[in-house]
């Protein structure tokens, strides 16, 4: 057992975040998820005994955190914070160093083993190559690494970070998370974060604590997350995520303007751009099992579903064939054909307009009769023609 958070109530002038429990076995990365203002940072430096609790306790290792000497709880629980330290010109290994206060004489002189540790920190982290570049010289990136190896050099068993990806690009939002996730393997630190980077933590994290106006709606392992809970924690009203997918879909309002028939992947790329473009579609016969169908699933006005492996049935095939009558224009995004899904290709007959992403050669090889076009090309035609596509 590591960390156990129990009936904690916490604030400053007044409560708000309240009625906490949860746990963090050693080895696991506990991810704190919730709108600004709910209370994760408060609830951070509480159970980091920056803050004094207004009720419940924090055990550490079956200790109160808030009854234990700065000296002993700096050895077991270190802290990163949102905010940037001012440290002159210290280089990387000088604010590592940093860590290792608990450890050194009054003086702050370092040792043969202080020096190991740092070092043995500055490599857990990829930065061994920053320890002689001044801290104010590096990236956002460069400094996340170097704080959190200064975390490290401090041996604790658990380590807490509020928002460590934050104000990050891609690359190192990334590469800090499996950073997390590896020190936590490597090293048996329980780490707890609190994010709004949901897709990463779904990767990084063991469980996740959603936070909601004080309050723990739930603690839940990312695999049983569900679209209605990140709904409901957000309030989203125009975009859906996917828990499957681990990514979130916009949405589009209004009259359908178009038909995809897609599948095999052809179709998700098609339709996120349409719904960036604010461009309602329908969809289908699409096999459930299809990434497609997931995205479709957010982002489609209307998607009509056919069971994984199954031919198309004639009733699914209908309900696409009165789809593509109602709305009239039909976009192939030139789907893989195969036994299962070749009665899609009836749906191209049937439209009113056909059009297709495929080539000329490839429509002619098919047999199919649709005008090829590019996707650009088709958006602008749309949307310079809402009226007559009947909007």
């Amino acid at each position: 057992m590591m960390i156990v958070v129990k009936d904690l109530s916490a604030g400053y002038s007044k409560v708000v975040i309240s009625g906490v429990s949860f746990r963090v076995e050693k080895g696991e990365v506990v991810g704190i998820i919730g709108p600004n203002g709910s209370g994760k940072s408060t609830l951070l430096k509480t159970i980091s005994a920056l803050l004094k609790p207004v009720t419940g306790v924090v055990y550490l290792d079956g200790k109160n955190v808030h009854e234990m000497s700065p000296s002993k709880l700096s050895k077991a629980m270190a802290i990163t914070t949102t905010e940037r330290p001012d440290v002159g010109f210290l280089t990387g290994f000088e604010v590592v160093s940093l860590g290792r206060y608990p450890y050194t004489d009054a003086f702050g002189r370092l040792n043969e083993r202080d020096v190991e540790v740092i070092m043995e920190s500055l490599r857990l982290v990829n930065a061994e190559h920053l320890a002689n570049k001044p801290f104010f010289e590096m990236s956002d990136g460069e400094r996340q690494k170097i704080l959190i190896a200064r975390a490290l050099a401090q041996e604790p068993r658990v380590l807490i970070l509020d928002e460590p990806t934050s104000f990050l690009d891609a690359k190192h939002r990334i590469e800090i998370s499996l950073l997390l996730r590896r020190i936590a393997i490597e090293k048996g630190i329980a780490v707890i974060l609190t994010t709004h980077d949901l897709e990463l933590a779904l990767r990084v994290c063991d469980r996740i604590v959603m936070v909601k106006n004080g309050r723990i709606l739930t603690e839940i392992k990312p695999e049983d997350l569900n679209c209605e809970e990140i709904t409901n924690l957000y309030e989203l009203d125009l975009a859906e995520f996917d828990p499957i997918l681990g990514t979130f879909e916009v949405k589009c309002e209004g009259k359908p303007l178009v038909h995809l028939v897609c599948g095999g992947g052809s179709g998700a790329k098609v339709m996120r751009v349409l719904a960036r473009k604010g461009i309602p579609f329908t969809t289908g016969v699409i096999h459930e099992n299809d990434i497609d169908c997931y995205v479709a699933r957010r982002c489609a006005f209307e998607v009509v579903v056919e069971r994984a492996f199954d031919e198309i049935r004639e009733d699914s095939f209908k309900k696409a064939l009165e789809l593509v009558k109602r709305i009239g224009i039909v976009l192939d995004t030139g789907f893989p054909i195969g036994k299962l899904n070749v009665k899609n290709l009836e749906l191209l007959e049937q439209a009113e307009s056909s059009y297709s992403l495929r080539g000329d050669d490839e429509l002619n090889r098919l047999g199919i009769e649709a005008k090829p076009i590019d996707l650009s090309e088709f958006i602008k035609s749309l949307q310079k023609n809402r009226d007559y596509f009947g909007d």
